[in-house]
């Protein structure tokens, strides 16, 4: 039995891997934007679908989820920075993040807003959350699903307004309802 689901584990491993290196490889490799989009596009459903499924068979209670979020989602011009703490916000309603914190009060789930790759890894680290729902860009949610792997990662990409990594935004009913699903 354990034999079997090492077996299992590697053979997903190798799966996810795969996929990973082909989505990374097309995209690292072809000039094309529009095909690297609909490739990173995917894979984030791909994976999302895998995550799902696993996430069905187990019952969570909201403060094993983490949000994870970019610092692009606040407002650029906002003097409340919310990346050391969120409750910073004052909830003005000029970007997202006031949401977030309402989300983050009413569901009880951890939330973080990173400046990078390496905040965010350690925030993983640390909090060992058994779900996270990340927010990012296309090539940031693709390349931090792979690294926080095998950990559930379900990925929602944040929609760019104004250019990238500046005031971008996200469909919060998508976090709210992924966030009704699992506590």
């Amino acid at each position: 039995k354990v034999e079997g689901k090492i077996m299992k584990n590697i053979y997903l491993k190798i799966k996810y891997t795969t996929y990973y290196l082909f989505v990374l490889m097309s995209i690292r490799f072809n000039k094309d934007r529009k095909k690297n989009s609909l490739l990173s596009k995917k894979f984030i459903e791909w994976n999302n679908l895998i995550v799902l499924k696993k996430m069905n068979k187990i019952r969570l209670h909201s403060k094993e989820i983490a949000i994870l979020l970019p610092h692009c989602i606040q407002l650029y011009t906002c003097p409340h920075k919310i990346t050391s703490n969120i409750n910073n916000c004052k909830e003005c309603g000029l970007c997202k993040i006031g949401e977030i914190s309402r989300l983050n009060k009413e569901y009880g789930v951890k939330v973080k807003v990173a400046t990078g790759g390496t905040l965010a890894r350690m925030f993983i680290k640390e909090e060992k959350p058994k779900l996270v729902l990340a927010v990012a860009c296309e090539r940031d949610l693709v390349s931090g699903i792979f690294d926080a792997f095998p950990m559930p990662v379900y990925g929602v990409f944040n929609k760019i307004v104004n250019g990238p990594c500046i005031n971008t935004d996200v469909a919060i009913e998508t976090i709210e309802n992924i966030l009704k699903e699992f506590s």
